[in-house]
């Protein structure tokens, strides 16, 4: 991981106030077991809490995928910084300023982002402005009066609006010393070789007669733009194209508001608009989120489970709202989130409902909405409803294809009871159907999580592992550190971990445990073994005895190795006829033989 020239002293500040606690929770939801918190993990598809965050050490493993590190390297692994960048965010909320330019930033990657980041500002503020405009905003503002937003609520999420004209944000921006190449690569103009007005030189602007709605991410960067047109025009909702700050198929409008929220509800609310979240929050629901235009993806339902255990879908109540929600059925199969699915009553979208029946009316439909099983279950049995034996052939197979999604055996055995009381049909037939389906589609079928296959460490001797456990664990005295021999470890991590600990001891003789693992998890050859053996549990109580017995096991077999070598010097130089190194050799072997003896 490259540091940097930040200074060792603002470094070692930010860490001795951080708590990875604090921030892992940030991203995502940890549950304690004995003196860890574990979490499904959010760096790979986790059906099991593989991920393990030790707050005593400091640090976190996920024993699937292999990812660990401490508190700097999850916050930049999570959030997709580079270290001054996660440097200067962490320091901000610790406390501690970080010099906002280094010479490890001055790479075009990194100049790139930072321009993004300010061009976006700078058009955050411009649409904001504009909005408050006396005449030009007036449209604006009276768009938002007549969908109900008061201007609370619109400072809150930073609404602005973009005028008609075609260059006025592409003008103000140049003043402020934004090139037009910059502009277009934020998406916030397009140049005048493409789209509507394709003749001329430069650019004009991509967000014209609309309410502006700036997309942040969780530290509040403003990361792209929503429009909504005022009055007539196509299309109705137009965002940001995609750029290297922003991707529509990761991205949630409202998680910097909701997640908080989200966290201690353990439940979080996804809409389909821009205004249905915002009519949620000024209801007081917080935990509402919406897509930006797409469908649900596997990346939205990974950020997801960092924050909640529960799901609470909102589609509109027409077809294509059925379908979405049906759709989204493969993408929660076997994630450990309970799926709920909110049915508005007909005229309704969640914006309209909760303007019209309050958040009261609202936690009444919450309390009501059967779980997406059920949705998905109901949606199809309706297809039998007139009892044509046809439609209860094309219903049952629609079950059984749902059926094949859940994994538990005694849920499936119950759905399948229930489907066939509600078809009225026979339990055993739709069972030999649901066999005859499965057999069929075993080869091709996938599932839509996968866990990673484990990060497993080479054959480590059980002895070498054990031992540096315990080592890593805290439980290795001065005395035993005094008996550590790099050399009698065979693998090349635990030795180079046994190392270390020796360049790491106090005054006293004893293990510095804390300097030992950041040298550690800055070394590629070392970082997952020493993160998953610091966070491993022991449940054994005598850890000295264990400690004496592998230090034993790991001398005396350092002993034979190099007696077999000197035995094989010996055979060679006896065949040489080499006399003064044949004594030499002979009393040395006499020596490791009366030596191995006291191990036995």
């Amino acid at each position: 991981m490259s540091r940097g020239p930040i200074s060792d002293a603002i470094l070692a500040q930010i860490k001795e106030r951080l708590d990875i606690i604090d921030v892992v929770s940030g991203h995502m939801t940890l549950t304690r077991t004995g003196q860890n918190f574990k979490a499904c993990c959010p760096f790979h598809d986790d059906r099991t809490p593989s991920f393990t965050v030790s707050p005593g050490k400091q640090l976190f493993h996920c024993f699937g995928c292999g990812a660990s590190g401490d508190a700097i390297a999850f916050f930049m692994k999570v959030s997709g910084l580079t270290f001054p960048e996660a440097m200067r965010e962490l320091g901000r909320r610790v406390g501690v300023q970080v010099p906002e330019t280094s010479a490890a930033e001055t790479d075009q990657d990194a100049q790139r982002r930072r321009r993004l980041e300010a061009v976006n500002q700078a058009a955050a503020a411009h649409f904001r402005h504009t909005l408050s405009e006396p005449a030009i905003g007036k449209p604006g503002r009276d768009y938002l009066e007549s969908r109900g937003i008061d201007q609370v609520v619109a400072d809150q999420f930073g609404l602005g609006y973009a005028a008609p004209d075609w260059e006025r944000l592409v003008r103000s921006l140049m003043k402020d010393g934004f090139s037009e190449a910059e502009i277009c690569e934020a998406g916030l103009a397009v140049p005048r070789n493409s789209g509507a007005r394709a003749q001329g030189a430069g650019s004009y602007d991509q967000f014209r007669g609309r309410v502006i709605f700036p997309i942040t991410d969780l530290r509040r960067r403003v990361v792209g733009f929503g429009g909504r047109v005022v009055g007539p025009g196509e299309p109705k909702y137009l965002n940001s194209r995609d750029t290297p700050l922003f991707k529509k198929g990761q991205t949630l409008y409202a998680l910097d508001a909701a997640y908080e929220a989200a966290g201690r509800q353990q439940t979080l609310i996804i809409v389909e608009g821009y205004f249905d979240v915002i009519a949620l929050h000024q209801a007081g629901i917080r935990t509402a989120v919406a897509t930006l235009g797409t469908a649900l993806t596997p990346e939205h339902v990974r950020t997801v489970r960092r924050y909640a255990k529960q799901v609470v879908l909102l589609f509109d109540p027409d077809a294509a709202g059925v379908r979405a929600a049906l759709r989204t059925l493969n993408l929660f199969v076997d994630t450990g989130l309970a799926v709920n699915v909110v049915s508005l009553p007909d005229g309704h979208d969640p914006d309209t409902f909760v303007r019209a029946h309050g958040a009261e009316g609202f936690g009444r439909l919450l309390e009501q909405a059967p779980s997406l099983w059920d949705f998905a279950l109901d949606q199809s049995l309706r297809r039998a409803v007139s009892g044509r034996i046809e439609e209860k052939v094309r219903a049952a197979d629609a079950v059984v294809e749902i059926i094949q999604k859940i994994s538990h055996p005694v849920e499936k055995a119950e759905r399948l009871r229930q489907a066939a009381e509600r078809l009225g049909i026979n339990e055993q037939r739709l069972a030999e159907r649901y066999l005859s389906v499965e057999r069929a589609g075993r080869a091709t079928r996938r599932p839509s999580f996968h866990a990673a296959a484990p990060v497993l460490q080479k054959n480590i001797n059980p002895e070498e592992r054990e031992l540096i456990h315990l080592l890593l664990q805290g439980q290795c005295s001065s005395k035993d550190l005094g008996r550590l021999r790099p050399d009698s470890f065979v693998d090349p991590a635990t030795r180079a971990i046994a190392e270390a600990a020796l360049r790491h001891r106090g005054a006293d003789g004893r293990l510095l445990l804390r300097p030992l693992l950041d040298e550690l998890l800055g070394v590629d050859s070392t970082r997952v073994l020493a993160a998953e053996l610091s966070v491993k549990e022991r449940h054994d109580e005598d850890a000295q005895a264990s400690i004496r017995g592998c230090l034993e096991k790991l001398d005396r077999r350092r002993h034979e190795r190099l007696l077999a070598e000197l035995v094989a010097q010996l055979k060679e130089a006896s065949q040489a006829g080499r006399t003064d190194e044949v004594r030499t050799l002979n009393e040395r072997v006499n020596e490791l033989r009366l030596q191995k003896a006291a191990y036995r």
